[in-house]
């Protein structure tokens, strides 16, 4: 029995889906559908390179490696590499003369593979790597202490009952050996301040293969084996350097969360998807500060914790608002409460631009300007305008009213003897005088106080110090042998020699702007001479204290509340070499009633301490936040982290510059070279070389020179304590690599040996009906020659 397939009982079905399956072949193969794909591809490429603004827009979000990697790009290039195939399939014969078209279109499919390949699983990042590191070890301690190569990081230990305390002073790269054997090289040292409770402080000094010329220096003193005999001031005292491995890098363009609890080493990762990178999202504008008309946008990510637990395990987190471009920024308005009076003033700045600045009179570290040009104060009555300074110099006033004598001293580099200089009499009142030192700004219980040490000698020849206070309570005499102003306990105080008074008035701002209670404003000039300019001002009105210097009152308040908020600058004002280096974002943590938010800046780098953060130019924001238990814990912003291969060390740093070396511009640098080391097998491997263009590849990542640490100017050997390596994968490249090669190799058949073998064959083929030709001809002679038949010749 004969079973007939449906298609088989249904011609007319069979032929309708081959028709179909026809169309579609006949349709991918067309040169339009070809030229379609190649337009619209083009149209992508220049908008995803040229029109960055396009992929940006805040619907899309996207970087320029998530562009060339979206589903619609990846549908194109699926969608070219099918129509290829099918094309040469079935239009074009595989022989010998075709051979190069099926090599291009071959080649070209090959690459897009490779391509889908080496995008699809790329990642790359950057790490930074520490020179070294000061191994610390002390008889009684727990465990050693380690320190970062970079000047300003510091640390303690605790050994047996005394505490001690590191902190890297500086590093030269270049430090000349002068002794011995090695004299004339060169080595990296490391210079440690050590200071123990009770004890002398000093600086010992190391160098990276050298650990023979470990010495101790004592400030003020010099060498120790000069002044104590051996070259170790603690010889139990161990500071070792050793490499300071990294073990991880940092993803581009990625986000995650950080969180730790006090005290604990290490932080735990939360990779936060789907973050915005262009784009500011606010919910209200009421949330920051900002100068210009932001639209809103809303925001709400929730960031679960990664594989495993973390301290905020439990806890709703949530990331409510993004800044591209913001910093946390004080601002003040009027409010109804206490007094508290703030002036908000303009200067001119050092290239010329206008300064705003809000000074608080009421907040000593807010009541003067940062550079000590001016300051601002309260006061009660108008009347008490006579009592501020009339000169920006440090006086002491000396008066002895038995013989009815004054003098007013300026406290100057002349002035100022030190506990060594010479007495000075004061005319003939028997009394004489030498001033010690000065101390501003001291901090207190209650505020500050300033004070000057002057040592007295009496008409009896005796000799005490005064400390002479700009708070007339605190003003005492000292007698003993302690020259410490910062503790006057260590010397007996007495009562005071009444026969000889003394004031001290501190070294004034030359620029005085004055509130009182009646709501005026005054501005006050003094110069080292005495006062240039006193007058009332008005808000919005400047004053011009010397020609081309300016100083206007912006706005005053009385009771002055502050409000704590990002600024978010505006477009014109965003430096683009920063990046995401000024981003922030508002992270919420809690639930229901007890949620609480922070804003979050951002950090390059998850570091896990301020060792290194390299006197400032790492960024290191840890922000604590105490959740409803009671508990504290620690969270930081920044890039998603991988672990290396294995641990990278570097062993040395070479900048290479055109003649007259570094001077501070990019220009004057030739290339930059480190020399890597890898930890295998308990052991680290060969220095490597790697430069800017001389990557070099291990563990399956590619090494590349990214950053480094520049110098700064006018110190010799600073800088260069560490290098910034650019780490990335390239998954694919020899397939791309293949595609490449076959795709020229089919070109170059195509167009250099095909019409060679064409021209060939038309050859042959020419001499073939040659050939034949002539033997026709010569047949036909042949035969024209012969003699003919009798039968024929008869006839």
């Amino acid at each position: 029995m004969t079973v007939m397939s449906t298609d088989s009982a249904h011609p007319s079905r069979s032929r309708k889906k081959r028709g179909i399956v026809r169309g579609v072949l006949d349709l991918i193969t067309s040169i339009w559908f070809g030229v379609a794909l190649l337009v619209v591809l083009f149209f992508y490429c220049s908008i995803g390179s040229a029109v960055p603004a396009v992929r940006q827009l805040p619907a899309m979000e996207m970087t320029e490696f998530e562009w060339f990697h979206w589903w619609p790009f990846d549908t194109l290039i699926a969608l070219l590499c099918i129509s290829l195939a099918v094309t040469t399939i079935r239009r074009i014969p595989l022989r010998l003369v075709t051979a190069g078209v099926w090599a291009i279109h071959g080649g070209i499919i090959l690459l897009c593979l490779g391509s889908y390949l080496y995008f699809g699983t790329k990642i790359e990042g950057d790490a930074p790597i520490f020179r070294r590191q000061v191994v610390i070890s002390l008889p009684g301690a727990k465990e050693p202490a380690r320190l970062v190569c970079l000047p300003g990081a510091s640390t303690s230990l605790i050994a047996g009952p005394d505490e001690w305390q590191f902190s890297i002073q500086s590093t030269n790269t270049d430090w000349p050996i002068l002794s011995d054997e090695h004299k004339g090289e060169t080595a990296y040292a490391v210079n440690v301040s050590v200071a123990k409770t009770g004890g002398e402080s000093f600086i010992r000094q190391i160098l990276a293969g050298y650990p023979q010329y470990t010495e101790d220096v004592i400030p003020g003193k010099g060498r120790a084996i000069k002044n104590i005999g051996r070259k170790l001031v603690e010889e139990d005292l161990s500071i070792e350097l050793n490499y300071e491995p990294q073990e991880y890098f940092h993803v581009m363009d990625t986000w995650a969360l950080y969180v730790r609890r006090p005290g604990e080493p290490h932080w735990r990762s939360r990779p936060i998807a789907d973050l915005p990178r262009y784009n500011d999202f606010v919910s209200s504008r009421e949330d920051v500060f900002v100068d210009f008309p932001m639209p809103t946008r809303v925001l709400d990510l929730e960031v679960p914790p990664n594989d495993t637990p973390d301290a905020l395990s439990g806890e709703s987190v949530r990331v409510t608002s993004y800044l591209q471009y913001a910093s946390m920024t004080r601002r003040w308005r009027e409010g109804d409460g206490q007094l508290n009076p703030v002036l908000r003033v303009t200067t001119p700045g050092r290239d010329g631009t206008p300064t705003a600045t809000d000074l608080v009179a009421f907040d000593r570290n807010r009541s003067h300007m940062g550079n000590g040009l001016a300051r601002f104060v309260w006061l009660e009555n108008d009347s008490d305008l006579t009592g501020l300074p009339t000169t920006s110099v440090a006086t002491v006033d000396v008066r002895v009213a038995e013989k009815d004598a004054s003098l007013t001293i300026p406290v100057n580099e002349r002035t100022v003897a030190g506990g060594s200089g010479e007495f000075t009499p004061f005319e003939d009142t028997g009394f004489s005088y030498r001033i010690r030192n000065v101390a501003d700004n001291l901090s207190i219980s209650g505020g500050t106080v300033s004070v000057a040490m002057v040592d007295v000698r009496t008409p009896e020849s005796t000799v005490f110090t005064r400390m002479v206070a700009d708070r007339a309570e605190m003003t005492k005499d000292l007698h003993g042998d302690s020259n410490d102003p910062h503790a006057p306990a260590q010397k007996e105080a007495k009562p005071l020699d009444e026969r000889i008074s003394m004031t001290y008035h501190p070294a004034s701002a030359p620029l005085i702007f004055v509130a009182t209670a009646s709501e005026k404003l005054y501005f006050i000039h003094n110069g080292p001479e005495g006062r240039e300019l006193m007058k009332e001002m008005t808000i919005g009105q400047p004053i011009e204290v010397v020609p081309g210097f300016a100083v206007r009152a912006d706005a005053y308040m009385a009771r002055g509340v502050s409000e704590v908020k990002p600024f978010v600058f505006p477009k014109e004002r965003r430096d683009r070499d920063v990046r995401s280096n000024m981003s922030m974002i508002r992270l919420e943590v809690g639930s229901g009633s007890s949620v609480k938010s922070y804003w979050l800046p951002f950090n390059q780098y998850a570091f896990d301490s301020d060792q290194y953060t390299g006197g400032g130019r790492f960024a290191y924001h840890p922000q604590p936040i105490r959740l409803s238990d009671g508990s504290v814990v620690e969270v930081l912003f920044s890039r998603e982290r991988r672990r290396l291969p294995s641990p990278i060390a570097l062993e040395e740093f070479e900048l290479l510059t055109h003649l007259g070396g570094y001077t501070g511009s990019a220009s004057t640098i030739r290339n930059y070279r480190s020399r890597l080391r890898f930890f295998e097998d308990n052991q680290w491997t060969a220095a490597v070389p790697i430069e800017v263009n001389q990557p070099t590849e291990h563990g399956g990542y590619w090494y590349f020179q990214s950053t480094w640490d520049p110098p700064q100017r006018g110190m010799a050997g600073s800088g260069m304590n560490y290098t910034g390596v650019g780490v990335g994968n390239r998954n694919g490249v020899h397939i791309q690599l293949a595609g490449c090669c076959i795709a020229v190799l089919g070109m170059i058949f195509a167009f250099y040996i095909k019409p060679i073998i064409i021209r060939q064959r038309r050859e042959r083929s020419r001499a073939k009906i040659s050939a034949g030709r002539r033997e026709d001809t010569e047949r036909e002679e042949t035969h024209s020659r012969k003699p003919r038949p009798v039968a024929e010749t008869a006839v």
